[in-house]
């Protein structure tokens, strides 16, 4: 077995968006006030962003010369080698641990923060086995499903939509021409925010549960295309951006400049539970049921989420350019490792958090750290040490020790 090389056309630096990104996700799911950033939800639409220009940087490459099924074989080969088997390792330990705790500590059947983790197990956990979770979000309303809302194992639906990506996309690089390829991007591109903006228009007259209509978009895989194919067209189109700073710093302050006239705005109607922290961009799910007598503001489903994407696009092109921004805190040693084991990071954060606030709950639970700023501090960077510290266990006797089979001097598949 070979040891893993740097690939002759890695960038530096997008590790260290990868790394930003985890830590953005985290902070949006730490549940006490003090910590939480509302808006590090965005963290999920960078990872996407990033994804769409991996992947399909990917599949060009792989495309070059070879069959249909030796092109599949391989890039599903190595997906698998990646993605597969942290993933079922951790549903398969995590599922027997709830299940031990829950037979030998009956009491824990009673609150309710485990018994969304216990209902995962018992009900949802064919969902997540196929990656269909985030389709079980989106059909709940219309086929009266149970809510499957755990912090335990819920954060995977942004991993069963780049599954469902993966799955459909490599098939359009092997038979689109270069040409066509474009045009299918730029298409997904003016698309995506169409049907956002048919939800904000007539989808709220259709259905009642608003809150449902707005998870529905932020999950399912048709209406977060957009934020893949933004990555795929930093491969496809030859972007010529000279003043890399400026890019990002215009795109930062029209980005912060609009989220906080919707911060203003809804306020004014009264919605005062959206907080400073958000920057005006809670959680998408709110968006459509927080209505307003302005417009712009209530069909804002439509154009946030191309103003997170593009945000997304200003961080990463400026290293694909090798123009780097902030190279200092990029690609730094540091965020330059926590990017590469940002998917220990991502799996492994929620369920660390449903633990600690069980842990937590005998002394004053959520109150305890807000009354005590001092001590959520400290709580939050020992939580993050143990979070990083799994992580790095994970990726250096497990996920690297796998991941080697990839440069394997034989490997090609037929």
């Amino acid at each position: 077995m070979l040891q893993s090389p740097k690939a002759a056309n890695y960038i530096e630096g997008l590790n260290g968006i990868r790394a930003l990104s985890a830590l953005l996700v985290i902070s949006t799911h730490w549940p006490s006030n003090f910590l939480s950033l509302k808006f590090g939800w965005i963290g999920v639409n960078i990872f996407f962003v990033l994804s769409g220009f991996l992947i399909t940087r990917i599949l060009l490459e792989e495309k070059k010369g070879r069959t249909i099924r030796n092109y599949l074989g391989r890039f599903y080969y190595k997906r698998f080698l990646r993605i597969f088997p942290l993933y079922y390792l951790f549903l398969a330990l995590l599922s027997a641990v709830i299940l031990l705790l829950s037979y030998n500590m009956p009491s824990l059947l009673k609150n309710e923060l485990w018994m969304g983790g216990y209902n995962a197990v018992i009900k949802d956990m064919p969902y997540y086995l196929t990656y269909t979770y985030n389709l079980k979000i989106n059909f709940r309303y219309l086929f009266h499903l149970a809510d499957g809302s755990n912090q335990f194992f819920g954060h995977l639906w942004s991993l069963a939509v780049e599954e469902q990506f993966y799955l459909i996309f490599p098939f359009i690089v092997y038979y689109a021409s270069l040409k066509n390829l474009k045009r299918i991007t730029i298409a997904i591109l003016i698309i995506c925010p169409l049907i956002r903006l048919w939800a904000c228009i007539y989808g709220l007259n259709i259905f009642e549960d608003k809150y449902w209509l707005g998870e529905f978009i932020y999950s399912n895989p048709v209406c977060q295309a957009d934020a893949l194919a933004a990555g795929a067209a930093l491969v496809l189109f030859d972007f010529k951006i000279k003043k890399t700073y400026l890019f990002f710093f215009v795109v930062a302050s029209v980005f912060l400049c609009v989220g906080l006239i919707q911060l203003y705005f809804l306020r004014e109607a009264g919605y005062f539970l959206i907080e400073g922290k958000s920057l005006g961009y809670n959680f998408p799910g709110f968006w459509l049921a927080q209505p307003t007598k302005y417009f712009l503001i209530n069909i804002r489903t439509f154009y946030l989420y191309d103003l997170v994407n593009l945000l997304a696009v200003s961080l990463i092109l400026p290293f694909i350019l090798n123009k780097p921004i902030f190279s200092w805190f990029f690609k730094s040693d540091i965020m330059e490792y926590l990017g590469r084991i940002s998917y220990g990071i991502y799996v492994f954060h929620n369920p660390l958090i449903a633990f600690l606030r069980l842990i937590i709950e005998p002394f004053g639970g959520l109150k305890l750290l807000a009354d005590h700023p001092i001590l959520e501090i400290t709580i939050f960077l020992t939580y993050l040490g143990i979070v990083i510290g799994i992580s790095h266990l994970s990726y250096q006797f497990f996920e690297k020790k796998i991941l080697a089979f990839k440069y394997h001097k034989n490997l090609e598949l037929a």
